[in-house]
């Protein structure tokens, strides 16, 4: 039995439909704060709180692998909910941990992010240095930290999972760059692009991501990955890149216009490498899917 916890976010409402079409037996739970319940057929997702500890208690019976998805996932949130944000993204955790083990779980799977890296980096491997400038950085370090010390008792099989952006249709809408550009194409309003547009951005389909999930099932998949894609771009070339596509497909682009400043104060990413030596490994022989197709696939659905 998997255990998958935010089950009606964006990328955990993908994981309980995949994990159906693969017939493998699913828990699927949520507190409904953020998302509804996703219109699903066959699906059936539970009201539980990962910050209620006899919810906890409950959702582990009888499970073998937790993806653990529930968390407070937006940046400025977590800056201005500092509170909400350590309970929901931090004490669940210890929550989980403590009454897996009690119930015999074998493995935990879990969402970082590469918020935990110093943004300067212009190289990224799973070895590069952690360096977080946001809350949000710290408690995904924090949380992979408490997840690699119960991993070193071996009580538990963790497997971490340091996302990079994460696009693409999926059951649930997500506030994505690319889905922001798609929107303001098809809506036939300008791309806006707020700073210089150069910092950059690695991309990964959610197809890919929930491929990803599925071989972190294997008793053999564990420790730290990168899940990124192939692809990186400035958000500039991407705003581009979404308007040639648009050309292509609904015979269309708008204007790209930049405001300054950006209004909200990011750091700058500024990587152009991104080693997927282990990711490679995880997937074998599968081929990612393009950044182009992903725009084609959302445009083509969209419309």
């Amino acid at each position: 039995m998997i255990l998958i916890t935010g089950a009606a976010g964006y990328i955990g409402s993908k994981l309980v439909h995949f994990f159906l079409d693969q017939d493998i037996p699913i828990r699927a739970i949520d507190n409904f704060r953020v998302h509804p319940m996703p219109k699903m057929t066959g699906a059936t997702i539970h009201k539980m709180d990962v910050t209620v500890r006899d919810d906890v208690k409950e959702m582990v019976k009888g499970v073998d692998t937790i993806i653990h998805l529930g968390a407070i996932s937006d940046v400025s949130q977590c800056e201005t909910h500092a509170d909400e944000a350590i309970q929901v993204n931090l004490l669940s955790m210890q929550y989980l941990m403590s009454e897996a083990t009690k119930a015999g779980v074998r493995k935990v799977i879990f969402p970082s992010s590469f918020a935990v890296y110093d943004p300067h980096s212009e190289r990224i491997t799973e070895q590069t240095r952690l360096k977080p400038v946001t809350f949000y950085g710290h408690m995904k370090k924090w949380a992979e930290e408490l997840l690699l010390a119960e991993q070193a008792k071996g009580t538990l099989d963790v497997v971490i999972f340091r996302q990079s952006n994460v696009y693409g249709k999926g059951w649930v809408s997500k506030t994505t760059v690319i889905e922001n550009f798609c929107r303001s194409l098809l809506n036939n309003q300008p791309i806006t692009i707020y700073g210089s547009g150069q910092q950059t951005r690695n991309f990964i389909h959610l197809d890919d991501v929930a491929w990803a999930y599925y071989r972190a099932l294997s008793p053999s998949v564990q420790g730290v990955y990168n899940l990124g894609g192939e692809e990186t771009y400035s958000i500039f070339d991407l705003a581009h890149l979404v308007n040639q596509v648009g050309q292509e497909s609904i015979g269309r682009s708008v204007p790209i216009i930049r405001k300054h400043p950006q209004p909200i104060e990011e750091k700058k990413t500024h990587f152009t490498t991104l080693d997927r030596q282990k990711l490679k490994s995880l997937f074998r022989n599968r081929k990612m899917k393009s950044v182009k197709t992903g725009i084609h696939e959302y445009l083509r659905e969209s419309t």
